[in-house]
């Protein structure tokens, strides 16, 4: 309806790039938890994701935000009774959606271990990242990945 609109009335192209929608950013990422608060304390304890807001509960359900990285999107979580995973299947093995990045792969997997936290082995698969996956509260699997710097 815009395009015909716009081409009836030949108006310049700066206005016509300023009226077409595009995606700037990642505004939030939705996450289904099973219990807000474990998966809240989950990630800011493990993953060192900045809690945004505490969780809360109310009349239409619980959630909580949470922050990926320094300057990463929100996360909202979501507690839901049924279980949807964030990742998929590859080869008969859990494949993470997306990766969490780190400056320094091996003290990151080391802490994990040491805290009791279910990671999966840890590969260097030059010339892209070293990596691991860690499995959340709910079971999903994310990359935790620290990308190789070329010289």
């Amino acid at each position: 309806m815009t395009e015909q609109a716009l081409s009836k009335q030949k108006v310049s192209e700066a206005f016509e790039q300023k009226s077409v929608k595009r995606i700037v950013g990642i505004s939030c990422l939705n996450f289904p938890v099973k219990n807000v608060d474990i998966s809240a304390q989950w990630y800011v304890r493990h993953l060192g994701c900045k809690l945004v807001r505490e969780p809360m509960r109310s009349s239409s359900g619980a959630n909580a935000i949470i922050q990926l990285g320094d300057e990463g999107p929100n996360v909202f979580l979501h507690e839901e009774a049924e279980r949807t995973p964030l990742h998929f299947i590859r080869q008969g093995v859990p494949a993470s959606l997306f990766e969490l990045k780190t400056d320094d792969i091996e003290a990151f997997y080391a802490q994990l271990r040491e805290d009791g936290v279910q990671v999966g082995e840890r590969y260097d698969n030059d010339p892209c990242s070293k990596y691991f996956d860690v499995v959340d509260p709910d079971g999903n699997t994310i990359t935790i990945a620290e990308w190789i710097k070329n010289s």
